[in-house]
């Protein structure tokens, strides 16, 4: 944008101090197509982000939680489990200790 200006107003660039009137114009032109497009795609990806915000929000997240909160059951099961059989080896090892 600021080479933009700059060639608008007429001051000499290192880009433009070597090149006739119709190259600077062709220039501008290039220059203001190049905004134009680049502003084009801004409002393309601001669709997309919030187009992929909604997914996230809608499909993704719970997905996410469901999985993540049934590998914690079963590492919470697992846990629950080997406590059992500790119990139950250190109850043996008491009784066994007592006779």
């Amino acid at each position: 944008m600021a080479e933009l200006d700059k060639r608008k107003s007429g001051k000499k660039t290192l880009k433009s101090v070597f090149k006739s009137s119709n190259a600077n114009e062709k220039d501008i032109l290039n220059l203001e197509a190049a905004i134009k497009n680049a502003q084009s795609e801004i409002e393309d990806y601001k669709k997309l982000v919030h187009f992929l915000t909604l997914y996230i929000h809608d499909h993704a997240i719970g997905g996410f939680k469901k999985t993540k909160g049934l590998g914690y059951l079963k590492m919470l099961n697992g846990f629950c489990v080997k406590e059992i059989s500790n119990s139950h080896a250190s109850a043996t090892l008491w009784h066994k200790i007592l006779e």
